[in-house]
């Protein structure tokens, strides 16, 4: 029962935590995206019968079933700062997702720099269970991301806070928002990249080479794409 009850109020913590918005920058969503995420939530609350308040493990494990990266018979499961461990050794998913790991807490910059500035499917985890600590680190903390662009995340919650309710597609800046959970949970242990492509070699190769050849390229935004199988430059 004192068990029960101390994880209850971690949870507590954690959303008044997560609700500390003061230095956090905002964005609206496109119509799009939001729709995805709320038919994902949906979909992802009524496989698991009730809300998920919190449970972010089993709020990511749901997520990444519903959106097909892992099939009903071989997916992944556990506690927040958990998952990105649960891919170590894995190069694909069930569902035929490639995986590609960064660690640390500059982990989406890495993602950013080198695959791109506009990347779906990425699970970013924490150590430490907010009211916990790093000696007692309790459940870590999870979510899944369903868009990086441009420096902006865009994810949802397994707890409602502020004015975004539970399962709500939020977009933030990835920067600040890595820096207003690390508060809580600790820096990243890292982040996963699932991604629908293979990018072990054409996209990322191509792309970070022409970033080493060009030099300083701040002032353009630069994607990698495919053209009939092969990897071109996008400059925006």
């Amino acid at each position: 029962m004192l068990k029960k009850l101390k994880y209850f109020i971690a949870i507590i913590v954690a959303v008044l935590g997560v609700a500390n918005t003061a230095y956090a920058e905002f964005y609206s969503v496109p119509e799009e995206l939001s729709a995805y995420g709320n038919e994902v939530y949906s979909e992802a609350r009524s496989r698991f019968g009730r809300s998920f308040s919190g449970y972010c493990g089993t709020y990511v494990s749901q997520q990444l079933r519903v959106m097909g990266i892992c099939d009903e018979k071989n997916y992944f499961r556990g506690n927040g700062n958990r998952w990105y461990a649960n891919f170590d050794g894995v190069r694909v998913t069930s569902g035929g997702y490639h995986v590609y790991r960064e660690s640390g807490g500059d982990c989406l910059a890495k993602l950013a720099e080198n695959y791109g500035n506009d990347l779906d499917n990425i699970v970013l985890s924490f150590p430490i269970q907010s009211g916990y600590s790093a000696k007692y680190p309790g459940a870590g903390h999870a979510l899944v991301i369903y868009k990086l662009k441009d420096g902006i995340a865009y994810y949802s919650e397994s707890f409602s806070f502020g004015n975004y309710p539970e399962g709500t597609v939020i977009a933030e800046d990835a920067k600040a928002l890595v820096e207003r959970y690390s508060r809580r949970h600790g820096a990243p242990i890292g982040c996963v990249l699932l991604s629908e492509s293979d990018l072990s070699g054409g996209e990322k190769v191509f792309f970070k080479t022409v970033k080493d050849s060009l030099g300083d390229l701040s002032y353009l935004t630069l994607s990698a794409a495919r053209t009939s199988g092969e990897p071109v430059l996008i400059v925006t």
